[in-house]
């Protein structure tokens, strides 16, 4: 295991690893990822990067999202075809970027009914984040903290997900949709053995063969308990910040900003398929 310079954070999990990106070798770049798959939430304070290095860094531990930046949907949110910016901030078109709303954007995984979702997400606080925070739920930890009956009772429960505006969001961005063909373990494990849950709570409209009344339970019984304080990272941004975490048993919620569109923030989804 390669010595990387790390910081603990006082919740346990959390890592902030202090050196530059721009001066990490392949295998300390896979190292950072995997520290990301087990612990969830990796951050790195104070980098200056070009969108070029961003991309390139999560290219070391696999494909990137590729969108077409010719498209009308997305080329106002685009930076080149790999990066959205998440800004209230409006370009030359007077268009704004994704999310660019002052109001919250609730807890939430990205693309979270879509079986091929990319594993990972990078974000990067290019300007005016002082001020902004954002928050992931460590969904290992909420897991390990459930009744032993209660781990028995959704072992095997499957949950299928969608995107209902108002639900996390106002954006207008995404279509309203429920997927019932796609299906995912409640209860899962990821390449580092970490078992947790998958649970985008906001995203969630059903369990399958279940009633709604005993959805419903299943739902308030762990909407109340991951939503402890003791399974969050907050994350109060500087300029300069990146925060890569995983996708599969985080979740992650950005607060009101009144600066939002002063804001901008990079960011990323690709997978980590390099590195096991």
């Amino acid at each position: 295991m390669l010595d990387l310079p790390i910081k603990l954070h006082d919740n346990n999990w959390t890592i902030t690893v202090e050196k530059n990106l721009n001066d990490l070798n392949k295998e300390e770049i896979i190292q950072v990822m995997r520290l990301v798959v087990s612990n969830m939430v990796v951050v790195f304070k104070k980098q200056e990067l070009t969108p070029e290095q961003e991309v390139n860094f999560c290219m070391v531990a696999g494909e990137v999202q590729h969108y077409p930046s010719n498209t009308d949907r997305l080329k106002d949110i685009l930076v080149g075809n790999n990066i959205f910016r998440v800004t209230g901030e409006k370009n030359e078109r007077n268009v704004p970027g994704l999310f660019g709303h002052e109001s919250v954007l609730d807890w939430h995984g990205d693309s979270a009914s879509n079986e091929n979702r990319e594993s990972m997400l990078w974000l990067y606080g290019v300007k005016g984040t002082k001020g902004s925070r954002t928050s992931w739920l460590n969904m290992i930890e909420a897991y390990k903290d459930l009744d032993e009956d209660d781990k028995q009772y959704i072992d095997d429960l499957k949950i299928y997900c969608g995107y209902q505006n108002g639900s996390y969001s106002t954006s207008k961005f995404f279509h309203e949709h429920i997927n019932k063909d796609n299906l995912f373990n409640l209860v899962t494990k990821n390449k580092e053995g970490q078992k947790g849950l998958y649970f985008p709570f906001f995203q969630t409209f059903g369990i399958d063969n279940m009633s709604e009344s005993e959805y419903n339970y299943v739902w308030q019984l762990l909407y109340d308990h991951v939503l402890d304080e003791k399974y969050m990272y907050h994350h109060d941004w500087d300029d300069g910040d990146v925060v890569i975490s995983e996708q599969w048993l985080s979740l992650h919620k950005r607060w009101a900003f009144k600066g939002i569109s002063n804001r901008l923030v990079h960011r990323i989804a690709f997978n980590y398929d390099n590195i096991y």
